[in-house]
């Protein structure tokens, strides 16, 4: 969770998203509406709302979501680094 300059906490919720939308976010030709819908999903927010905020704000989130991205995939506590079978 981050905590913006006004206040308001912020969750990700990557099961907002598909790995369609997730793949736009990372194309350099997406456009900035599309870009600010798809960030608006993880983050509850609409394209509107997002824009509306400062743009220390708007930083703090694509700053936030990133690492939690990274947080949410994180494989170091798989069943395999754990020495466990990954059979099922």
């Amino acid at each position: 969770m981050l905590k913006l300059t006004n206040g308001a906490e912020i969750d990700f919720d990557w099961s907002a998203i598909s790995t369609k939308e997730w793949r736009l976010l990372l194309d350099k030709e997406t456009d900035l509406e599309t870009n600010d819908t798809i960030v608006g999903k993880v983050v509850g927010m609409t394209a509107d709302e997002l824009t509306d905020l400062s743009p220390v704000d708007y930083r703090i989130i694509a700053n936030g979501l990133f690492e939690s991205f990274k947080a949410a995939i994180d494989v170091s506590t798989s069943k395999n680094s754990a020495g466990e079978s990954t059979e099922d």
